[in-house]
């Protein structure tokens, strides 16, 4: 059995490679042979926000992998673990930190999305939030288009200042400071939301024709980063997991009053095989993502290597 600490995780895995990893898990959770184990998660009262636990699993037979993650999320900090056994026989294979593997899990989910759904010319990016996770998901992004520059707003100024430093040093790209949201968004052809907001701060207005829009943060049920009207707008709206979502999304389940608008959330695996595509010049399409245990899966399955 082996041990991942955060540095072993960081040193060994790449925003690419996580990106066509998520895409083979897809793959498999299409035609079958790979599922999530649902999210479960429980929330408490902190003097300056909310504290979360969450679990979750996966399974991928044809990858011989299976995971169990669990952490807790608070606005002093965060961490987690996860488990790695094999599907066939049951053998533990190892443990993991999973900080580090969580931030790439959620920057190459928003790779992926945005590879698929994003206009193919698009050449710059609207950061909104400036977090632990803010950095991976501009890497993820420049993965998959080649970005002119990032555009980054934070609720402080600070914050983005800090953010904007770290991506012109470390990954080489113009990178400006908004001074409003607005600022951020406008003809934005890609934005990336990743906040711990509890109330809508992205209205459809802040976005441009055939903006691709990738709502990565606000995964409690009682937080919301984008005001109805986004999703009331969006051309096609898609999501890691269903279950999830449902569970999770408080923007879906306020947009999604019936069985038959839910039927309209299609998944990401769909769209990687195919059976679901971008629409012709869209006036928007969104990705919603909460995590999955797939997500996590796929980057497990790089640090124990092709078991199939």
């Amino acid at each position: 059995m082996r041990f991942w600490t955060e540095d072993d995780v960081r040193a060994g895995l790449t925003v690419h490679a996580a990106i066509e990893a998520l895409e083979r898990v897809l793959a498999h959770e299409a035609d079958g042979t790979a599922w999530n184990v649902d999210k479960t998660m429980s929330t408490w009262p902190l003097e300056d926000g909310r504290g979360s636990a969450h679990a979750l699993g996966a399974v991928d037979l044809a990858a011989d992998v299976t995971i169990f993650k669990t952490w807790v999320n608070t606005p002093a900090g965060a961490s987690a673990l996860m488990t790695l056994f094999a599907a066939g026989d049951g053998a533990t294979l190892g443990v993991a930190e999973a900080g580090a593997a969580g931030a790439l899990r959620t920057a190459g989910i928003s790779g992926v999305a945005t590879r698929w759904l994003a206009d193919p010319d698009a050449d710059e990016l609207a950061l909104l939030g400036a977090g632990r996770q803010a950095l991976r998901q501009v890497e993820a992004v420049a993965a998959v288009r080649p970005l002119r520059r990032v555009r980054v707003w934070n609720r402080t100024a600070a914050g983005a200042e800090a953010l904007a430093t770290r991506v012109r040093d470390e990954l080489g790209l113009r990178a400006d400071v908004a001074a409003s949201v607005e600022d951020a968004t406008r003809d934005a052809p890609v934005v990336t939301a990743i906040t711990r907001a509890a109330e809508p701060f992205l209205a459809a207005g802040h976005l441009a024709a055939g903006a691709h829009l990738n709502a990565v943060g606000a995964i409690l049920p009682t937080h919301a980063e984008l005001a109805p009207d986004v999703l009331a707008t969006s051309a096609l709206t898609v999501v890691d997991s269903e279950a999830n979502a449902r569970r999770g999304s408080r923007e879906l389940r306020e947009h999604c009053g019936s069985e038959d608008e839910w039927g309209g959330v299609r998944t990401l695996a769909e769209v990687v095989t195919g059976k679901v595509a971008r629409p012709e010049r869209p006036r928007l399409t969104v990705f919603k993502g909460m995590g999955m245990g797939l997500s996590d899966l796929a980057v497990a399955g790089l640090l124990v290597g092709e078991r199939s």
